[in-house]
């Protein structure tokens, strides 16, 4: 996180200071920043941009979603390498659960070492989930029930499992700092994570990002900031930070293109583009000239696309603030290689896919 701050503040300290009103500059990159509030003057070495490099690296998929947290998945589950109980030989160990090996058979023990299955039916014992457990009758054959352990003292035996929507509800609870009221959303009255939404809409699996397959959708939101929680067939949820805005950019004829899946990422790039000094659009756009394109309100109300070109040339255009508008201006052509930056150094981060707790 450190690091990232350190990103963020280059890259903010390079656009506020070299894309304040300045005089021309050539193509070397050297320039003469004038600053706003009528102090001296002083010279601005800009390096020369280039083709973001993760760019090259990521797919449809990648660019679509940032990975937030995950429930569960099989490689939580691991091998066991140090007994933990003196009378009981296990396996495989979950947080909170054993796999634990009998004569031939499989069981299932809690964190204290109580059984919650004992290991004289089943050949073998594989966790779906925190709570569900499939339980093979044989030793290399598809033939199995599933175990239902919400309740470890009462095991659920089920013969023909079937995911069933309605067990996923919301619930609305005010919390205690305020009357605020924030919508939770549950599995069989136990809660998804421990975060509250301000807002959660069920959402059409149709329309769910490329690389997604669950069986149960939601988009949510919180602080203004938005979500996708999804399901998968034994209720394991995954949450997604959605996609705020869209980055294309074309240099030396090398295109791609990026989202920015993170809200303060999102605000940072609006802040940066408002913080341009204007000038009255003189500047003719070539078709060889290299150009950035931020297309913002993939979610949100205002819906407009802001791109800039090497000349310096700048066109805004869009939904914004609940009007339609255009604008075409002239700033210092050094903020195009600071939004190059930007996007190389800050909007990079988000693709590293680092789980965060949710």
């Amino acid at each position: 996180m450190k690091q990232r701050m350190i990103y963020i503040a280059a890259a903010a300290a390079l656009v506020l200071c070299g894309c304040s009103s300045s005089s021309a500059q050539d193509d070397s990159g050297a320039g003469l920043a004038i600053v706003d509030n009528g102090g001296a003057s002083y010279n601005v070495y800009v390096s020369p941009y280039v083709y973001p490099e993760f760019l090259k690296e990521i797919t449809g998929a990648d660019s679509s979603l940032n990975l937030s947290s995950v429930s569960f998945e099989p490689s939580m589950v691991t091998e066991v390498k140090t007994q933990p109980f003196e009378n009981y030989e296990c396996t495989f160990t979950y947080p909170g659960l054993y796999i634990y090996t009998q004569d031939g058979f499989e069981g299932v023990l809690d964190s204290d070492g109580n059984v919650v299955i004992a290991a004289d039916t089943f050949a073998k014992a594989e966790l779906l989930s925190p709570t569900l457990i499939k339980l093979y009758l044989y030793e290399g054959m598809d033939e199995y029930i599933i175990a239902d352990i919400s309740d470890k003292n009462k095991p659920e035996m089920i013969n023909s499992y079937k995911f069933q929507p309605s067990r996923i509800k919301t619930v609305q609870r005010k919390t205690e700092e305020s009357d605020k009221v924030l919508t939770y959303l549950e599995v069989g009255g136990v809660p998804v994570g421990s975060t509250g939404y301000d807002s959660v809409i069920q959402k059409d699996l149709s329309e769910l990002p490329e690389g997604i397959d669950c069986k149960r959708a939601y988009t949510v939101t919180k602080d203004g900031a938005y979500y996708i929680v999804t399901f998968d067939e034994y209720y394991n949820y995954t949450i997604y930070e959605g996609t705020y805005s869209k980055v294309s950019l074309n240099i030396g004829g090398q295109a791609g293109s990026c989202s920015i899946m993170s809200y303060e990422d999102d605000l940072e790039a609006k802040s940066l583009i408002d913080s341009f000094s204007k000038m009255e659009d003189t500047v003719d756009k070539k078709d060889d000239d290299d150009y950035i394109s931020f297309e913002f309100g993939v979610y949100g109300e205002d819906k407009y696309v802001v791109t800039l070109y090497s000349s310096g040339k700048y066109i805004s255009q869009g939904l914004k603030d609940g009007k339609d508008f255009y604008e075409s201006a002239k700033v210092d052509r050094r903020c195009f290689g600071d939004l190059v930056k930007w996007v190389d150094t800050v909007v990079s981060q988000e693709y590293k896919h680092e789980k965060i707790d949710s």
